[in-house]
């Protein structure tokens, strides 16, 4: 089945993906302490989409050229209607249907969720160590999130993303434990080491936590036997002897990283957000949606999204204001 040409915002970017919030980053079983919310402060746990909302949006954005979906929160797996939402969204013919999650609750729900369709897990995993682990996440689950990790790898959720977050005097110099974990669990064959710039914004409470990457790319391109750049995010990957990918995630200031920002962003209350730190453009569907707004009315209604999608960090080519409103 060929997949329909996507949606084209005005900076040229196409999008060709969605990630999609299942409930409110107030629901969640931690309390991370540099948490940016999915761009949601004090989000209302009230009024979250239904497995069916959810099923018929996708479905209609699959005839927009979208075809890979990550599914987050909030702590997307505390949903007791998961296995639904994955099983409906499975029936889609995507391409790539994953989901973030802190891994508490992933060695019960691994196997069921692949059964169900999803193809694959990012797991939070900030730190190695215990006292560490919790000061970060507030949560004494170290063990829960590593027994996820080893049975989703087993039941073939793959590769299993490792996602930690660099902290600012907390955890970055843990990078030889994570790279050491993570050939532990398979290297490359099983999963890839995502490190991750924190986001930061005026709002940010914690942006003293804020750690610059730059050594830490540094130390990468000394070991690393080849590298290669990514289509998403222009995301560098670092392939290093011993069969572990590290992947380094720097959104701060980068405009690389915007221009090739191929996702459009759905709240847990069923709106279009085309930017994680914007939240002036939002464009509300569900509301339409419940009061029976044809599948051609929403589709307007994402269009609208694109149409007012752009990149936060921009190059400098695009920063006259002539060329922002072509």
């Amino acid at each position: 089945m060929t997949t329909p040409r996507p949606l084209i915002d005005r900076y040229g970017r196409p999008v060709t993906g969605l990630r999609i919030s299942l409930n409110s980053s107030t629901r969640c079983n931690f309390g991370c302490i540099f948490c940016h919310m999915e761009g949601i402060p004090n989000g209302d746990p009230s009024g979250e989409m239904s497995p069916s909302e959810i099923q018929r949006i996708v479905r209609l954005l699959t005839t927009q050229g979208i075809h890979k979906v990550k599914l987050t929160g909030g702590e997307p797996m505390l949903r007791r209607d998961i296995d639904e939402i994955v099983s409906r969204l499975g029936k889609l013919n995507l391409s790539d249907l994953s989901m973030t999650t802190n891994g508490t609750r992933l060695a019960k729900l691994a196997k069921r969720l692949k059964r169900n369709g999803l193809d694959r897990v990012n797991v939070s995993l900030h730190s190695l160590k215990r006292d560490v682990y919790e000061q970060i996440t507030g949560a004494d689950h170290l063990d829960e999130a590593l027994r996820g990790i080893r049975e989703a790898i087993r039941v073939g959720l793959r590769p299993v993303k490792l996602n930690t977050v660099f902290l600012n005097g907390l955890n970055g110099g843990e990078l030889e434990d994570m790279i050491e974990l993570s050939a532990s669990l398979g290297g490359t064959r099983t999963n890839v080491l995502q490190i991750i710039e924190l986001v930061t914004t005026d709002r940010a409470l914690h942006n003293d936590l804020h750690s610059d990457l730059t050594s830490t790319v540094e130390y990468l391109k000394k070991r690393a036997a080849k590298s290669e750049r990514r289509k998403l995010h222009r995301r560098t990957r670092y392939h290093l002897e011993n069969g572990v990918v590290v992947e380094v995630v720097k959104p701060m200031h980068n405009s690389d990283f915007c221009m090739a920002n191929t996702r459009m962003r759905i709240t847990h209350d069923g709106k279009f957000k085309p930017c994680l730190l914007r939240d002036d453009n939002h464009v509300d569907f569900l509301g339409p949606l419940r009061c029976h707004a044809s599948d051609q009315e929403l589709l307007e209604l994402y269009r609208q999204a694109i149409s007012v999608r752009e990149p936060y960090f921009k190059p400098q080519r695009l920063r006259t204001p002539s060329l922002l409103n072509p």
